[in-house]
């Protein structure tokens, strides 16, 4: 069997394009996620704050991620206070559903804030 290895090539360089579109998007996300765990990890015993730690998070992400728009995540991010970020991790840790619940629906606001700089 011949095969031609032009015919191997992609067509033009939109699904390259589109590829990196997708990476840079699933990292966007990947930051979102991560500032989501961490946050969640260190919103009680942290001393600068729950917030500061976020900011902290996405300027060293940015910093290695230059696909990052680092300005839209911290944006973002100023729509929610340290007291905001702390009543997620406390509803999150509660033992009643009902605070569970409005934990993991505030979980998922922040989350979509943040994944919505794309």
């Amino acid at each position: 069997m011949n095969v031609d290895a032009s015919s191997l090539a992609p067509a033009s360089d939109a699904p390259l394009a589109e590829l990196a579109g997708c990476r840079a998007r699933r990292t966007r996300r990947g930051v979102a996620v991560a500032v989501v765990g961490l946050l969640a990890l260190t919103a009680c015993t942290s001393d600068p704050g729950p917030k500061r730690v976020a900011e902290d998070i996405i300027k060293a992400e940015a910093f290695s991620n230059p696909d990052l728009d680092e300005e839209c995540l911290l944006a973002e991010l100023e729509k929610f206070s340290d007291d905001d970020l702390r009543q997620i991790e406390s509803d999150l840790s509660a033992s009643n559903s009902d605070s569970n619940d409005r934990g993991e629906a505030a979980l998922v606001a922040y989350q979509r804030s943040l994944e919505a700089c794309n």
